[in-house]
């Protein structure tokens, strides 16, 4: 052979060296390689660091249940098989380490097939701790941030209710009492009696326009009588046949602001079918249980789609999130339904 083609042997060779070396440096992930009998093949250092073994007692010698564990290896027993039968996988687990405790890690199962068979496999496992721990924190930032937006509507509502409910209310009850005087003074009896009918009127619109606004009630009465009391002032001739129903009073047992959420979900989405719909009936159903809560609102009629973009619908979105909820809407014969689930934390 000539010196050239030792030469390039010899830089193939140094290659292939500096490869090996490289690959088996410690990475934050562990590379392994198993066989079809699941012993191992190859292993870098840091999957022998993360299992506290050695290299020349792992590879061609342990079989992959003596090296991760019994326990370990029995809740993963499926994908070791799936992925020797040739399908590929990616899952996430929590693996123990006595330095650090549970590691939230991301496994990445590949078969290695040769003509047709699958020969062995490849698992690559990721420590995704610090991507877990700035993803909650990011949630925990849009939630701080959701419950910033939600204070500061409640509490533009707040006013604007006190103002109906104080400031004009008293105004229309002095206006009722000069009117009182006039007719004490023996003017126009009949005007006086439909002026105070009227001011009557107004003072019931404005409180019930209030109390829409900002529910009042609900630190006094509770969560379920509010949800009646509301239900009730939509009922007026031409409107639809609105029925609430919830499965257990324990849901009383929520903070006020969490109430509040709910009332103001409720509220909102039965605001947006009357104003969108020609419903006949609109069925509202609270379903809760360990501080997981489910609403269920099913209507019918013709008239346009809910308005995904209206204020009403990115407040109801809004809410739902900040409670890491869920929304469902589907059709069934001639209903909408509409289901969000949230979850409340337990008092401290």
């Amino acid at each position: 052979m000539s010196q050239s083609g030792n030469s390039a042997a010899d830089d193939s060779g140094s290659e292939q060296v500096t490869q090996r070396k490289r690959i088996h440096r410690p990475y934050p992930a562990m590379l392994a390689y198993w066989d079809k009998n699941e012993r191992c093949r190859f292993v870098n250092d840091a999957g022998l660091e993360w299992f506290n073994q050695t290299s020349g007692s792992v590879i061609g010698k342990m079989h992959i249940r003596d090296f991760v564990g019994q326990d370990l290896y029995t809740e993963n027993r499926y994908y070791i098989r799936s992925v020797l039968s040739g399908h590929p996988h990616i899952f996430e687990r929590t693996i123990k380490d006595k330095d650090k405790g549970d590691i939230p890690v991301l496994v990445t199962l590949i078969p290695d097939i040769s003509d047709g068979e699958t020969t062995g496999f490849y698992a690559h496992v990721a420590d995704v701790g610090h991507l877990k721990k700035k993803s909650e924190e990011k949630l925990a930032n849009e939630k701080e941030l959701l419950r910033a937006i939600i204070e500061i509507q409640e509490k533009e509502r707040s006013h604007i209710a006190e103002i109906l409910r104080d400031n004009v209310n008293q105004l229309l009850v002095y206006v009722n009492l000069m009117l009182q005087g006039k007719q004490d003074n023996h003017e126009d009896p009949s005007f006086s009696a439909e002026m105070k009918q009227a001011i009557h009127m107004a003072v019931l619109e404005l409180n019930k326009l209030s109390n829409q606004l900002y529910p009042s009630g609900l630190s006094l009465l509770g969560l379920l009588p509010s949800i009646e009391n509301l239900i009730s002032n939509y009922k007026q001739p031409g409107a639809p046949d609105i029925s609430f129903y919830c499965n257990d009073p324990q849901i009383e047992a929520l903070s006020h602001q969490d109430k509040l959420s709910v009332y103001r979900i409720v509220q909102d989405f039965i605001s947006l079918i009357l104003n969108r719909r020609r419903s006949s009936y609109i069925l509202t159903e609270l379903s809760y249980r360990d501080f997981c809560l489910m609403i269920r609102i099913v209507y019918n009629g013709d008239g346009p789609r809910i308005d995904h973009e209206s204020d009403e619908f990115r407040d109801i979105r809004s809410r739902i999130d900040y409670y890491s909820g869920k929304i469902r809407e589907f059709h069934r014969e001639e209903e909408m339904v509409f289901i969000a689930h949230l979850v409340f934390q337990p008092p401290h």
